[in-house]
């Protein structure tokens, strides 16, 4: 494998730039080194399901080739993953319109002007994976820290309300229809009931992992920042800073009962991917007018502070946001004041993962520095291909703008393997990221 010369904020966390430093000797056998792969189970969200494209999907091996997965087939182990059929939860996705391609959004249940060519979930997602069935890859799409114990009934309800069933309102459902969870990416859990739930820490501690990787904390700051900094809605609040410690530290105490070895990484910055930095006001060309906050009454022009949402789009083109009588929705804005608190919120909790993973001696990855590299706007080079953040060519990200392609999974895969051998003396070879697929085109 071969890497031409990428210019990086932080060489100690990047991938490695010469051919001697990241190749081994292909016939070489996978050496764990002082750990343990034995067992290994990673936790995560979204980004650590393998969730791109707005959806868990998996028609070219998607999920199938999550960056745990990835690190698994270096480890030589076993690796089972709750895998969806073909179109999965349903996704966005490209096609050739009117002598342009053009993102057609995942069809939403909640709406009633889909585009006729949106793809909904599969129907076999509906009976999506076997309960009784043990995985090693426990992320579920939209899980918070938060989310990991609950340590009153108020909290182990909500939890089993979003990831087990029992919505009380149709509307809240993924599905729109009452009784199902909020959320269905973690329907391959048994959360228990409504009366007696089952926190989902209980099946970290019951997988009895010896080797793991966590990178938990993304949607405890994304789910405020993709509804423009919402202060209403209580399934995209803030997790407070001392809830986030103490539950990422009795996560950390359950792996520690089995797990000898494991990383844990960073969160970066989400307000730079191109969710956030595509709808610009340069672009655009024109003034355009917001509703600040989501508990004020002021409207004023956007300045290029200001964050405009690439949900955003649709919205300005039917005439949204370009007069002061009707504003884009603050909801599709994260203003200049909610930017600085989302910054300096994954400040705060990334010194407590990493406060937490020193004192139980595990290591650390710092997904913050190399995310901040991957998206500080210049063009990289990484197996004989060319990287932007430009939204869809740019070749890191997926069609949503926030999650990598599988291409850029296999970038953090690479990641985790090369903190991984630093800190416990493995020998895990980095894989091609040419081999993987990128965004696919019409």
């Amino acid at each position: 494998m071969k890497f031409s010369k990428l210019t990086y904020l932080s060489a100690t966390i990047l991938v490695a730039v010469s051919c001697t430093k990241t190749e081994f000797d292909p016939y070489e056998a996978p050496d764990s080194g002082s750990a343990d792969f034995s067992n290994y189970i990673s936790i995560g969200s979204s980004f650590t399901q393998g969730f791109q494209d707005g959806g868990l999907h998996n028609e070219f091996q998607q999920q199938e080739n999550s960056y745990p997965a990835i690190i698994a087939a270096q480890m030589g182990v076993s690796f089972k993953q709750p895998l969806v059929t073909g179109a999965g939860s349903g996704y966005m996705h490209l096609a050739f319109l009117n002598e342009k391609i053009e993102v057609i959004k995942a069809y939403d249940c909640k709406k009633n002007d889909n585009h006729p060519l949106a793809i909904a979930y599969d129907p076999s997602f509906l009976t999506w994976t076997n309960q009784t069935t043990t995985y090693n890859n426990l992320a579920i799409g939209g899980l918070n820290v938060r989310n990991v114990i609950s340590f009153n009934s108020t909290d182990a309800i909500t939890n089993y309300i979003l990831f087990g069933g029992g919505t009380p309102s149709g509307q809240l459902a993924w599905n729109c229809v009452a009784g199902e969870p909020i959320s269905p990416y973690g329907r391959f859990l048994n959360f228990g009931s409504i009366s007696n739930p089952v926190d989902y820490i209980e099946h970290v501690k019951n997988s009895k992992a010896t080797f793991f990787t966590c990178w938990l904390g993304i949607h405890d700051v994304m789910g405020w920042a993709n509804a423009g900094g919402d202060d209403v809605s209580g399934s995209s609040i803030l997790t407070p800073i001392s809830s986030f410690r103490t539950k990422y530290d009795a996560l950390l105490d359950t792996l520690k009962l089995t797990a000898s070895g494991g990383v844990c990484a960073t969160v970066h910055d989400i307000t730079e991917a191109p969710f956030f930095n595509t709808v610009t006001l340069e672009v655009l060309g024109k003034d355009i007018w917001i509703k600040e906050g989501a508990d004020t009454n002021i409207i004023r022009k956007a300045v290029k502070e200001d964050l405009l949402l690439l949900s955003s789009s649709s919205l300005i083109k039917e005439g949204k946001g370009l007069t002061m009588q009707d504003p884009l929705p603050h909801q599709q804005v994260l203003d200049k004041e909610e930017v600085l608190i989302v910054k300096n919120y994954i400040n705060a909790i990334n010194a407590e993962i990493r406060a937490s993973a020193q004192v139980r001696a595990y290591a650390i990855l710092d997904m913050y520095q190399f995310m901040k590299t991957v998206n500080s706007r210049n063009e990289f080079s990484f197996d004989g291909i060319n990287f932007t953040t430009e939204f869809i060519k740019g070749g890191f990200y997926s069609v949503d703008g926030i999650h990598p392609n599988t291409r850029g999974y296999a970038m953090i895969a690479n990641e985790y393997m090369e903190v991984i051998n630093a800190s416990y003396g493995a020998n895990l070879k980095p894989v091609a990221v040419s081999n993987y697929r990128g965004i696919t085109f019409p």
